[in-house]
C-alpha cells in the first residue's frame, strides 16, 4: 500500500494543485481538509481524476482542531501538508486577529500535537516570501525577516515557531517559500485571471500605484513539483521556489492584453497604492537546485496562455462567480 497524505487547505489554489499532483500516483491515499465546502469542479484540478483515492473533510483548523487531530490519529498519515492560511494582505491591516488565529496560532496548536505523533515522517508548511520584506537581490533561506504587514508578521511567527520545534525536538518540518504563484484554476480576484476576465467583459483593470511593483510570477505546478521533490529527496528546513524576473504588474497586464488582442493603454486605470505593498521579492533558489535538481519549467507566456484558455473554456460558469475577494469568518 502507498503512503497517506493529508493536505490541509485543499480547497485553495495551491492546495488543490498539490492534491492533483499527489493523485498522479494511484498508490497514494490523499485526504483534503478545508473549512469551507469543496469548491465547484472548474476550480479544482483534481476533479479531472475521478479514479484517484481522495476524500474531502470539511473542518476548521481554528475551531475544530481537536477533530482534525482525531482524524489524523485515525489516518496516521506519513505526510501532512499545510496550505491553510488567510492570505489577502491588505485585509490583514484591519482584521489582524483572524490572520494570527489561522496563520500562527492554528499552526502552533497543530504542530505542537504532531511533534508527539510517531506516524508523521514529514510536515510541509507553506510559508511566504512576504516575511522577508522588499529586497533588491536574491535572498537566501536563512535571511532575516522584515515583514511589513500583519499578514507577513503572522506568517513569520509561524516560521519561527517551526524553527524552534525543529531545533528543540527534531520536528521534521519542511518550509516552502515562493514568489507569486499563478496558473489555471486560480481565484478570479487575483491579478492574472482578473485581467483576463475584465478584458473579456470590457472592464478596465485597476493598477495600484501604477503597477510598478515587480513580481516574480512562478507557475503553481513548478512550485508543486518542487514541494513534492522536497518530500522525496530533500532535508528539513526551508526551500525557495521562484524565477528571476524584473517584470512589473504593469508588464504582466500588458502581456495578457497582447495575448488577448487588447490595447493596454485603453484597458487600465491607475489608482492609489495598497498599504504596506513591498516593491520586489527575489528569492535565491540555489538550495532547491542543488539538492532537488529543481528548475522552473513553464515559461510565463505559456502559463498565461493556459490561464486564458481555462477562463474561456469555463466562461459561462465564471460569469456567475464573484470577481472580488469575499472574506469569510
Amino acid at each position: 500500500m502507498g503512503e497517506t497524505y493529508v493536505v490541509i487547505g485543499s480547497n485553495c489554489f495551491t492546495g488543490s494543485h498539490i492534491v492533483d499532483a499527489l493523485l498522479e500516483d494511484p498508490a497514494r491515499t490523499v485526504v483534503g481538509i478545508s473549512r469551507s465546502p469543496e469548491y465547484k469542479d472548474f476550480f479544482l484540478p483534481y476533479k479531472k481524476r475521478p479514479d484517484g483515492d481522495f476524500r474531502f473533510c470539511q473542518m476548521d483548523l481554528v475551531r475544530d482542531l481537536d477533530s482534525v487531530l482525531d482524524l489524523l490519529d485515525q489516518l496516521k498519515p506519513a505526510f501532512v501538508i499545510n496550505v491553510a492560511a488567510l492570505s489577502e494582505v491588505s485585509l490583514s491591516n484591519t482584521s489582524p486577529v483572524e490572520y494570527f488565529d489561522i496563520n500562527t496560532l492554528a499552526v502552533v496548536g497543530l504542530c505542537n500535537a504532531l511533534r508527539t505523533r510517531s506516524y508523521l515522517e514529514r510536515y510541509v508548511h507553506i510559508s511566504s516570501a512576504e516575511i522577508l520584506g522588499s529586497c533588491a537581490e536574491p535572498i537566501s533561506e536563512d535571511a532575516a525577516f522584515f515583514p511589513s504587514t500583519p499578514y507577513a508578521v503572522s506568517k513569520a511567527a509561524a516560521d519561527m515557531y517551526l524553527g524552534t520545534l525543529e531545533s528543540n525536538f527534531g520536528f521534521p518540518a519542511i518550509l516552502i517559500r515562493s514568489t507569486n504563484v499563478y496558473g489555471r484554476y486560480q481565484q478570479l480576484f487575483k491579478i492574472i485571471p482578473r485581467t483576463i476576465v475584465y478584458l473579456k467583459m470590457g472592464r478596465r483593470i485597476e493598477l495600484h500605484g501604477g503597477g510598478v511593483s515587480e513580481k516574480c510570477f512562478v507557475h503553481v505546478r513548478d512550485v508543486v513539483d518542487g514541494l513534492l521533490g522536497s518530500l522525496e529527496r530533500g532535508g528539513h528546513g526551508t526551500y525557495h521556489f521562484s524565477v528571476r524576473s524584473e517584470r512589473t504588474i504593469a508588464d504582466t497586464v500588458r502581456q495578457v492584453c497582447d495575448q488577448m488582442g487588447h490595447d493596454y493603454e485603453t484597458s487600465v486605470d491607475v489608482v492609489g497604492e495598497r498599504l504596506g505593498q513591498d516593491s520586489r521579492y527575489v528569492l535565491d533558489c540555489a538550495r532547491a537546485t542543488k539538492e532537488l535538481g529543481w528548475t522552473p519549467k513553464i515559461e510565463f507566456e505559456e502559463g498565461i496562455r493556459e490561464t486564458i484558455d481555462w477562463v474561456e473554456s469555463n466562461w459561462d460558469n465564471i460569469l456567475r462567480e464573484p470577481l472580488v475577494y469575499e472574506h469569510k469568518i
